[in-house]
């Protein structure tokens, strides 16, 4: 039986300035239906609050550096798009798996 050793989650030392903006920005996102804040809850369920609040001001640092890298505007991609991009994918293996020829018939319960 194979134990899997937890990966440790520690930050680098950093622009302190930076970091404490970013988490502001992102507890400013709280009560906003955005990715952000969906991302900073899917996370704090799961890690605990601060793991949730640096992660998801990583997030909005790492979306700065692209929009300053490619000069595109921000296009939100809403709260619920990681489900969607998941549904997405779940067609997609249904439609390479039809083309194989097999049959598929997608039911409305998930099996576990």
């Amino acid at each position: 039986m194979l134990v899997k050793k937890k990966k440790t989650s520690k930050t680098t030392q950093g622009n302190k300035a930076l970091k404490t903006m970013a988490v502001e920005c992102v507890l400013a996102t709280s009560r906003q239906n955005n990715r952000i804040a969906s991302h900073r809850k899917r996370i704090t369920k799961r890690q605990g609050k601060m793991k949730g609040r640096i992660a998801s001001a990583h997030l909005l640092l790492t979306i700065a550096y692209n929009i300053l890298k490619t000069g595109e505007p921000y296009q939100e991609l809403g709260s619920n798009y990681l489900e969607e991009k998941q549904n997405n994918k779940e067609l997609k293996m249904i439609e390479y798996l039809k083309k194989k020829g097999y049959t598929i018939d997608p039911s409305e319960q998930q099996t576990a």
